[in-house]
This record gives structure tokens, C-alpha cells and sequence, in this order.
């Protein structure tokens, strides 16, 4: 069933993404001999070169398969692992983890938003199928669950829920997903990154009742919040009928 769940999801993300495909440009990928897992998301090469599919988060170790190349994204981390994407001929290797629900997406600049959209298409996927890690309750956290999120301190979770109200003070943007001092989570956003925001669509004013979901890491100031950087941090859930507030 597993398999079969894997292959379906697989023909899915093949449909929905075919127009998008050529946002992850797979030019610059290389063989690396002797390719072989290295730990959650991590591969390495018998030169002794690491690598980190940077566009996900999770505790996956991938199996290298015939064909996939990989592509450097910058320099080696600290940890002395270079962020890459890999590819299988044009595909992105990334989508068969993300479809089958064995990663999470993460925001991230070394990829282009197109790019990053196109990885977005093979996780919903797994989402709306509820496989692998998306099965699980916590997988999404409510926005204005407060003890889950409480107990998320410190760490990256998906967040899910209704916009109730946006403000921007000095040169902070709050999205707020409740009530002051409800527990409900408050993404920020600083003024010098609204730019790429409002080029995204996420045009501060119009987000008021959207359903948004929330990548990020959880921190508990006044309440759980989570510093937005970048567009791929918030993305539309669902657009409320008309009327809605």
C-alpha cells in the first residue's frame, strides 16, 4: 500500500507541476562517484564532499538513485556540508521525498521562488493524502492552539490558521492569528523584507482573514511568534469566500 500511495503520488505531482518543471534548472549538476546517504537529508561522495537538500527540514536519509545528480548552492555550511538540490534528469530529486510525506519544505533563499513554488506543489501532495509525516496530528499545528505551541519553543513546525488581524508598528508588520494575549501565534515580518512579501502577493492589507500556513521556527516572547524573512515562510492555505471575515 505504502508503494502504491508513493507511485500515485508521484503521478500527481508529475500532472500538477508539469508547467512549473523548468522553474528548477538542473544546468550546474554534477555526477558525484560514489554517492551515498549521510544521515537526515544528507548525502556524500567518496571524496569525501557532504551535502544537505537545503530545501528540506526533517529526519529522512535519502537514497541516492541511478541518474540523480547534484547541484551546489554555496559554500559548505559549518557544520562542512554544501546546501544542494539534486536531480534526476530535469526532475528535482526533492519532490519524491516531499510527495511521499518523508520531508518538510523550508523556506530558503538559495532557491528561486519559482523553484521553490514548484517543491511546494509535490508536498501538498502528501498533505492533502495525509501520508508519511503529514498523518500525524501534530504534523500542523493550530494557530491558536497556545499550549502546542508553547511546547514547540525552539523548533521548526508547520502552522496553520486564520489571519484575524495585521498591524504594523515602527518597522515590524504583525500578523496576528488572535486575540492580544491569547496565545495565538504572531508572525513578524521587518519592513526592509516587505518588499519581497507584496511582490509575492502577500500584500500585508489584503491578508486579513486568509488562511495562511506558517513555516518557521516557534520562539516565545510575549506569546509563540515566528520571524517571516522571506515570501516561502507564508503561503496561502485557502482563500475565504467572499464575505468571510
Amino acid at each position: 500500500m505504502a508503494g502504491r500511495d508513493i507511485a500515485l503520488a508521484a503521478l500527481l505531482v508529475s500532472f500538477a507541476a508539469a508547467p512549473v518543471a523548468a522553474a528548477c534548472v538542473s544546468e550546474g549538476a554534477m555526477e558525484v562517484p560514489g554517492l551515498r546517504a549521510d544521515g537526515p537529508l544528507g548525502l556524500a561522495g567518496q571524496d569525501g564532499r557532504r551535502f544537505r537538500l537545503v530545501a528540506l527540514q526533517g529526519d529522512a536519509t535519502p537514497e541516492p538513485v541511478a541518474g540523480l545528480k547534484l547541484a551546489a548552492l554555496g559554500p559548505p555550511n559549518r557544520h562542512g556540508r554544501i546546501p544542494a538540490q539534486g536531480f534526476v534528469g530535469e526532475e528535482p530529486f526533492e519532490t519524491s521525498l516531499l510527495s511521499a510525506g518523508l520531508a518538510r519544505l523550508t523556506p530558503t533563499k538559495q532557491l528561486s521562488r519559482e523553484c521553490w513554488r514548484r517543491l511546494e506543489i509535490a508536498e501538498n501532495v502528501a498533505v492533502a493524502g495525509r501520508l508519511g509525516l503529514w498523518a500525524r496530528p501534530e504534523a500542523i499545528i493550530s494557530a491558536s492552539d497556545a499550549a502546542t505551541l508553547r511546547g514547540a519553543d525552539g523548533r521548526f513546525s508547520v502552522i496553520q490558521g486564520r489571519v484575524s488581524s495585521v498591524r504594523t508598528q515602527g518597522r515590524i508588520t504583525y500578523v496576528n492569528f488572535g486575540p492580544p494575549n491569547s496565545g495565538a501565534l504572531t508572525v513578524t515580518i521587518l519592513e526592509r523584507d516587505m518588499a519581497a512579501f507584496r511582490e509575492s502577493g502577500l500584500e500585508p492589507a489584503a491578508i486579513r482573514g486568509q488562511i495562511l500556513r506558517v513555516r518557521g521556527v516557534v520562539m516565545i516572547r510575549r506569546g509563540p511568534t515566528v520571524a517571516a524573512a522571506i515570501p516561502e515562510a507564508l503561503t496561502i492555505a485557502e482563500t475565504p469566500a467572499r464575505g468571510a471575515r
